[in-house]
């Protein structure tokens, strides 16, 4: 009976079948850092690939053939074969993994030597990519060149699908190591990779299928020729996406604005804020979030200006809760406008490098504790201010972190640390990412409850803006996310040539179905005023264009 059950064990244990219901963040030998944890915490939360009892994943385990053919087909959620023609003759059907061993190898996804399968052999780079290029059909087209893999090599057409879908690009040396071994975390970031994006993009005119195919920039080209056309992700196995951006409903907001309230911004009266309330008896936004982001000589978002000590922090808040600032002159412009609205203010991005000055002249280097310690400080600071302000028509809901990407490790246990942070005060935690921000597509496992992606079009003399903001919609939907619209401060020589971008951005919105959703508004430092105030025709309708979205 012992024997029996160490046999069970090690089956048990080959396939990560005793596992946590944790995600890769927890594995003990896969830290944040490990530069396969994404891929590994995607995959596992997918239930796609397990741990072991011990909470370890043991990244550095090769692979058997027969582990491969179980994730790929858990991956892709393949039924079992009633009919198979193949049928090696090693595999029994009392055999651990025997279904999905059967199933790739009647689907000719593994090379089988004199009719075996060889379920406990290791699986190398050539049968991986061999695998994969026939799973998920992968095409090349004879360009990739490995100083060891020649074009008529007998799995070079897999290898060369596998370099044109971005898969793999090889190693530095210009080698692909065909008969090299791959261990769990490598097998895990290739097959990661093959989720990365979808697979297959369509292009709708008017609710029709125009167009499906796998490549992007095809898609975004075709739906650019028409004023109609929209772009979309096809589900997979493992992707479900929407045909629209999210609704974000974790974050209360239907439409919200931004408000500049750092040394970039005058502070404002309560008439300022009329036209951002409402437009005759229709309500317009219903939260506003503040966000400063520069100080006397610096700034506060991650960038070479960036100083700012407690000292700096403590002058944005004393500006944000001013008796005569904008804050307060906006609680009093909701009061005339018989509304109430929510607020969400920003945190400023904590410098890593040098040293930290506290308020009391204490110093500190920049580590990653003392920066979450200065980030704490600060939610408790604007906590405690709120609560003695005694707003009575707006809602403190939630915190807006002011740097528009997440760049290195470290950052991301410091966003991961604020989002426990702020859920722990009760309150919501969103941010809006530049269109090339890196990480994006993880804003979710930080703790955000909401992300607004900027398309970044608005400027003036583009080339491309309809492609840009095709390829944003599509991003938002692939991430759901919520979507930032976006117009400059024009002034009135630059408002002729700026109309046509914001009519595009709005036009946008509606084919893409916003309207209703959730999405924030770019505005300059106060252009939603000038459109309201300056008795010019472009102004005009540009307020009239933005109504359209309430």
């Amino acid at each position: 009976m012992l024997r029996v059950f160490r046999v069970l064990l090690l089956v048990c244990l080959s396939f990560g079948l005793f596992h946590s219901s944790v995600s890769a963040a927890s594995f003990r030998d896969v830290p944040f850092d490990h530069w396969a944890h994404d891929e590994i915490r995607f995959l596992t939360d997918k239930k796609v690939i397990r741990g072991y009892d011990s909470n370890q994943f043991k990244p550095l385990v090769t692979l058997t053939r027969k582990d491969a053919a179980v994730m790929i087909t858990r991956a892709m959620k393949l039924p079992a074969v009633s009919n198979p023609k193949v049928k090696p003759s090693d595999l029994r059907p009392t055999m651990a993994g025997y279904k999905e061993m059967m199933i790739i190898a009647n689907k000719g996804m593994v090379t089988l030597q004199k009719n075996k399968f060889q379920p406990n052999s290791p699986l190398t780079r050539k049968e991986m990519a061999r695998m994969l290029a026939v799973a998920y059909d992968y095409k090349g087209k004879k360009t990739s060149t490995f100083k060891d893999v020649s074009k008529s090599h007998p799995y070079y057409p897999y290898i060369d699908a596998l370099s044109e879908n971005d898969i793999t690009s090889g190693y530095k040396d210009g080698t692909f190591k065909p008969d090299v071994s791959v261990n769990r975390a490598q097998f895990s970031t290739f097959l990661s990779r093959v989720y990365d994006q979808p697979h297959h993009y369509i292009v709708k005119r008017k609710g029709q299928t125009i167009h499906k195919g796998r490549s992007v920039e095809e898609a975004i080209a075709l739906a650019v020729k028409y004023d109609d056309a929209t772009v979309h992700p096809v589900s997979n196995s493992l992707m479900t996406y929407a045909n629209q951006p999210a609704k974000m409903s974790g974050t209360g907001i239907h439409n919200g604005v931004l408000i500049y309230n750092g040394a970039e911004a005058p502070q404002q009266g309560s008439e300022f804020f009329a036209p951002y309330l409402k437009n005759n008896e229709k309500n317009l936004f219903d939260t506003f979030i503040f966000l400063g982001r520069t100080y006397t000589g610096g700034e506060f978002a991650e960038t070479p200006k960036n100083n700012a000590n407690y000292k700096e922090w403590n002058w944005y808040i004393d500006r944000t809760f001013d008796p005569s600032g904008s804050l307060s002159s906006l609680n009093k412009a909701v009061a005339e406008a018989g509304r109430t609205v929510q607020i969400y203010l920003s945190i400023p991005y904590p410098k890593s490098k040098g040293t930290i000055v506290k308020l009391n002249g204490a110093k500190e280097a920049a580590t990653l504790q003392a920066r979450e310690n200065m980030v704490k400080w600060y939610i408790q600071t604007v906590q405690s201010r709120w609560n003695k302000a005694g707003y009575k028509n707006m809602k403190l809901v939630g915190y807006y972190w002011l740097n528009e990407t997440v760049i290195n490790a470290n950052d991301e246990l410091l966003v991961t640390k604020t989002a426990q942070n702020v859920h722990v005060n009760k309150k919501k935690f969103i941010y809006a990412p530049h269109s090339l921000s890196t990480n994006f597509d993880n804003w979710k496992y930080y703790g955000f409850d909401g992300a607004y992606l900027q398309p970044n079009a608005f400027r003036l003399h583009l080339k491309d803006p309809e492609a840009r903001l095709h390829k944003a919609f599509l991003e938002a939907q692939i991430n759901g996310s919520g979507i930032t619209l976006e117009i400059d401060t024009y002034s009135p020589h630059q408002m002729a040539a700026g109309l046509p971008n914001f009519e595009r951005y709005i036009e946008f919105a509606h084919k893409y179905q916003l309207v209703g959703q959730s999405l924030l508004f770019y505005q300059g430092t106060d252009m939603i005023h000038r459109m309201a105030n300056y008795r010019q025709s472009p102004y005009e309708e540009a307020y009239q264009k933005l109504t359209s979205l309430f």
